[in-house]
């Protein structure tokens, strides 16, 4: 529906690269006029803090507050784990990015190679194990 590219640079880690990408997610979403919204990452600690209620006492705890605090904009916001193999977009477009010093969005469309991308990464879903 929506992807967007948004540089941040001199991020610490990759887990706060991936919170940041939580805040980014959910911004879109809440300025594009989306109120039902699935988030899929690859950074199984980050999906488990913003998916828990409680106190978060990690360098991350700006950002999940974040996530926490934008939760009534939507109507339904859920956040699910997905192994690598699955999320060949989000990599994709994190390439896109380097270098970049300017945030990019899609709407409706994106560049081939990532809507390419994601019909791999739906057949990967949707496949047997």
């Amino acid at each position: 529906m929506a992807a967007g590219v948004i540089p941040h640079h001199f991020v610490a880690n990759p887990e706060l690269a991936e919170a940041y990408v939580c805040v980014d997610a959910l911004n879109l979403a809440r300025d594009t006029g989306f109120l039902s919204i699935i988030i899929e990452g690859d950074a199984l600690t980050v999906i488990n803090k913003v998916n828990c209620s409680g106190i978060d006492r990690s360098s991350l705890r700006a950002l999940t507050k974040q996530v926490h605090d934008m939760r009534a904009v939507f109507s339904s916001l859920s956040f699910s784990y997905i192994g690598r193999s699955c999320n060949a977009v989000a990599h994709l477009l994190a390439r896109e990015d380097r270098g970049s010093s300017c945030p990019r969005f899609w709407i409706e469309e994106a560049p081939p190679i990532i809507e390419q991308a994601a019909l791999q990464d739906i057949w990967w879903v949707n496949s047997p194990i």
